[in-house]
């Protein structure tokens, strides 16, 4: 992208990610008091509350319709200067899809542990799909796909600002992969910056995440995955970093859970008459065994049910519930709705009166349209999830309302998790210097909307050797989840 296009999706960028003068509420006369402490309003209507003046102002210009159709104009740069962070410059966007600008000069201050630079200011990158070939000028919209990048970075931009104020040095400069492998691919043969990076967070395909990660294997740089949870993305990597929880951790997690607050013949294992579904069991006898440090070598029962039956007729549930005591059914399948819904519904026509039953899910139950949640009130269904906003916390809160001030709209899950890896990682970076990934085990965290549990993953060896090979690093947190008055809660 060059010339006038690029400048239209840098103003884009810039509008959505700064509180510009032209979305800022007129004051007006009419106020309230303060709410009372711990009570957030909801956003809503015209008034916001100013936590600067102490009182509700009401909004002349409301920014009221979905992000992917707000309409962009363009705005005099003399009268509406772009706002741009003291933390890095977020620039205009190149051919390539990277940045133009320079990042600043790092003077060494000391060696950490694994020979770990510490230097005055960090260079991080931000590779994410922004699809800024995909924005139409004449229309002034974005392509949809973008809103996760979007939210993403609007989030990093709240902790960037934070971390000047704090003193933390970065140079922080975007590069749109703009989903395409092919993209990604010459961004890491010929960007400058993206080589000089200490830090690089992103991208978000799975694909792309891959070639990232197998460039700067073998380099001095770090690159955090804030998507992807696959297991397979990169091997024998120690400069990888994974946020989001595997199949198997979260599969761990449940088993963790579950056992030992009912014993072993208490647990069900379902699923579908499916390869994959079925070969997930093994995930959950595995994780039995380390728990009882393989003295009990007996495997979970299971119960395998036709692909096609939706009606689960000739399904004999009954038969596996226990008498006067709880039994617990482990779901970890979530590419079938119909089927989900099938057997919660054959699970409480069956279930007795004198029998309890607790059913696990996987966290895509969460978001399922179809299922009537009375059986998961019912059905004591818990789900495991890498994703957890407390709405009491006063932190989220916060973040809520500093967001909307900002940017005029409510935050998606994806800002959140922008903000608290952007927050984290830059911490580590100062604390720690450019290795800081090999003391991160010994600093968990809670944030905004889980816990970061990194932990190192490595490839099993029968040699006893003391430094197995470091396949990568992994947040192994979970949370499990339980649904209870007709909404989920942490189940501890």
């Amino acid at each position: 992208m060059n010339g006038n296009k690029a400048m239209i999706w840098l103003l884009s960028l810039i509008l959505w990610t700064s509180s510009c003068d032209v979305l800022k509420p007129v004051s007006s006369s009419s106020s309230t008091t303060q709410p009372r402490s711990g009570e957030l309003e909801p956003i809503q209507g015209r008034k916001v509350y100013d936590p600067k003046t102490g009182t509700y102002v009401t909004l002349q210009e409301v920014p009221t319709e979905k992000m992917d159709t707000i309409v962009w104009k363009e705005v005099s740069e003399t009268n509406y200067p772009p706002i741009v962070s003291k933390v890095g410059a977020f620039p205009i966007i190149g051919s390539g899809g990277g940045v133009t600008t320079t990042p600043g000069t790092s003077q060494p201050l000391g060696v950490g542990e694994q020979g770990s630079q510490l230097l005055s200011s960090y260079n991080v990158a931000v590779m994410l799909p922004f699809l800024a070939d995909r924005f139409n000028p004449e229309s002034g919209q974005m392509d949809e796909n973008s809103l996760w990048a979007l939210n993403f970075l609007s989030g990093m931009r709240l902790a960037f600002d934070e971390l000047s104020a704090q003193g933390v040095s970065l140079n922080v400069t975007l590069h749109d992969t703009r989903a395409s492998e092919e993209t990604t691919s010459e961004l890491l043969r010929s960007d400058r910056e993206l080589a000089q990076a200490h830090l690089i967070i992103g991208p978000y395909r799975r694909e792309n995440v891959s070639l990232v990660a197998n460039k700067i294997r073998n380099t001095n740089q770090v690159m955090v995955s804030p998507h992807s949870a696959a297991s397979n993305v990169s091997d024998r990597n120690p400069n990888y970093i994974q946020v989001n929880p595997t199949l198997e951790t979260h599969c761990q997690a449940i088993m963790r859970h579950a056992y030992p607050r009912h014993e072993r013949n208490a647990i069900v294992l379902v699923a579908r008459d499916d390869a994959s579904e079925i070969a997930r069991f093994q995930l959950f006898n595995d994780e039995y065994r380390r728990i009882n440090k393989l003295r009990d070598t007996a495997r979970l029962q299971q119960l395998v049910i036709p692909a096609t039956s939706t009606t689960m007729t000739g399904v004999d549930v009954a038969g596996y519930m226990r008498n006067n005591d709880t039994t617990v059914f482990i779901l970890p399948s979530w590419a079938d709705e119909t089927f989900i819904y099938g057997f919660l519904r054959k699970l409480d026509v069956s279930k007795a009166p004198y029998q309890a039953v607790i059913v696990y899910g996987m966290p895509q139950w969460m978001s399922f349209e179809r299922i009537d949640f009375e059986y998961f009130e019912r059905l004591n269904v818990h789900v495991s999830s890498s994703f957890f906003l407390n709405p009491l916390s006063e932190e989220v809160r916060n973040f809520r309302r500093n967001f909307f001030d900002r940017y005029g709209d409510i935050p998606r899950e994806e800002a959140f998790s922008g903000y608290s890896i952007a927050k984290y990682f830059a911490d580590q970076l100062k604390r720690h210097g450019t290795r800081f990934q090999f003391v991160m085990e010994r600093d968990p965290k809670s944030v905004l909307q889980t816990r970061y549990q990194f932990e190192r993953v490595v490839i099993p060896t029968t040699t006893g050797n003391e430094f197995p090979v470091i396949e990568r690093w992994e947040n192994k947190y979970v949370n499990i989840l339980r649904f209870r008055n007709f909404q989920f809660e942490p189940a501890n």
